[in-house]
């Protein structure tokens, strides 16, 4: 553990232990020094701690406590980022939540996991609908790495009633106590846009996950709910954990990823569309009018009018397919033959897939920053439009959920709280039912497994 010291000279104790809801304990500097103010060594003086007010009360996400509203309306602009996202959290989920017991091991002392019915723990699933907590959960999981289940507790506070997760974007940790360092309360308002002001905000008392979470709600017989803070860790943050996938907001890639789009929208929008360009040679007019010379500007212009409206039609639609142009010659008097008139193709750059392949690299750092195989998605962006081989997708199907453990585990722990509080059997285990893709050779294509 180290002393470090921020920005308004403020000392802290650092460890990397921190918990997540945990900033780092402020450091108590005793001992005499100027009058009115408790000094620490060498009679240096303690800023004093002003009481917290207001906005003061909120401890911000992001700069103007606005940040995972930002991220959304950043990331919807995207037409793979959401998508990724929640498919990242069904991957997780899988079949679902289930529960049972370890009742034998196999000859390598893995143990067998075995499903069984419980009236009372399958009364709190259906009251509770743990399928939508367990999907909410990892939603909020895969955007902003922050969860944040709720208990309720039963009005004799006998059981926890309920388990639910509060919406991630909507909840905000109050200041943490410059003694102990911690987050004692979430405040949960859907309106953060409309100031930081907390009056008339509920608020729900916060549970150290490092702790006895059970002991924690008995002490406390004065609150009904509480929040369990669950985060994928991030390095150097204390409150609000940092996504992996925020890398691709901060490198620039999100940017080039939307410009693409704008771009392209423009050029449709404003492009002047020309399939071809008809060069006519000056004098085919006077070899095919031969009043040409005498004839007014404007009937000149409404016999170039009609021409050129004749060779559309014969040109243009699918009734033009397939179609021949006599291409007519005109000798001159001075003996020179000439081409009465030329048509050329333009060359459309909107055809050609102009910066597709900056699509696609974007594409990929997108889906390497949230740590998706473009072969999950079921199509990888860009000009080979390629979905990958079904061995592809089998391969990266297990290797991600077997990865998974750690983020799966997170969303079902307070599950475990929920049983000690209750006084169910406490040999009953928790467990997401992960399908996972087999070869055709092993007699069936899918088989569901649970870790």
């Amino acid at each position: 553990m180290t002393v470090v010291a921020n920005s308004t000279g403020t000392m802290f104790f650092a460890s990397r232990s921190s918990h997540a809801f945990r900033t780092p304990g402020a450091l108590s500097l005793a001992g005499s020094g100027t009058k009115g103010k408790s000094s620490g060594p060498e009679g240096v003086p303690t800023i004093p701690v002003k009481k917290a007010d207001g906005s003061g009360m909120v401890e911000k996400w992001g700069e103007d406590n606005l940040f995972p509203q930002k991220v959304r309306e950043e990331a919807e602009k995207n037409t793979i980022i959401p998508t990724a996202l929640q498919r990242r959290a069904e991957l997780w989920y899988g079949g679902g939540i289930v529960y049972g017991k370890v009742t034998e091991y196999d000859d390598q002392g893995n143990g067998i996991f075995k499903r069984k019915k419980d009236p009372e723990i399958e009364e709190f699933f259906r009251k509770s609908n743990i399928p939508r907590y367990g999907f909410e959960s990892f939603l909020d999981l895969s955007w902003f790495v922050n969860t944040f289940p709720e208990f309720v507790l039963s009005n004799d506070r006998s059981q926890i009633a309920r388990l639910t997760s509060q919406e991630a974007t909507f909840c905000r940790y109050s200041k943490a106590d410059p003694k102990t360092g911690v987050f004692s309360h979430v405040y949960i308002n859907a309106n953060w846009d409309q100031g930081e002001s907390v009056d008339n905000v509920p608020k729900v008392p916060v549970l150290d996950p490092y702790d006895d979470p059970v002991e924690q709600m008995r002490e406390n017989t004065t609150d009904n709910k509480f929040i369990y803070p669950i985060s994928i860790p991030s390095p150097d943050k204390c409150a609000y954990q940092l996504a992996s996938w925020n890398s691709v907001r901060r490198s620039g890639w999100l940017e080039v990823a939307q410009a693409i789009p704008e771009f392209k929208k423009a050029l449709f929008k404003n492009q002047l569309t020309i399939k071809y360009i008809v060069s006519v040679h000056s004098a085919y007019w006077s070899w095919k009018y031969k009043d040409w010379e005498e004839k007014s500007d404007a009937q000149r212009t409404q016999i170039i009018t009609a021409e050129l409206d004749e060779f559309d039609e014969i040109m243009s639609g699918n009734e033009g397919a397939g179609k021949s142009i006599l291409a007519t010659t005109i000798t001159l008097d001075s003996g020179e033959t000439i081409s009465a008139y030329k048509v050329e193709a333009v060359d459309d750059k909107l055809q050609s897939g102009i910066y597709v392949e900056d699509s696609q690299e974007a594409s990929s750092h997108i889906l390497t920053a949230i740590g998706l195989a473009p072969v999950l998605m079921g199509i990888t962006p860009g000009k080979s439009m390629g979905a990958g081989s079904g061995s592809d997708a089998r391969v990266h199907f297990n290797n991600f959920i077997s990865s998974s453990k750690f983020q799966q585990d997170l969303v079902l722990e307070p599950l475990y709280t929920v049983r000690d509080y209750n006084g169910w059997d406490p040999n009953i285990e928790f467990r997401i039912l992960n399908p996972l893709i087999m070869t055709l050779d092993k007699g069936k294509s899918v088989q569901q497994e649970t870790a």
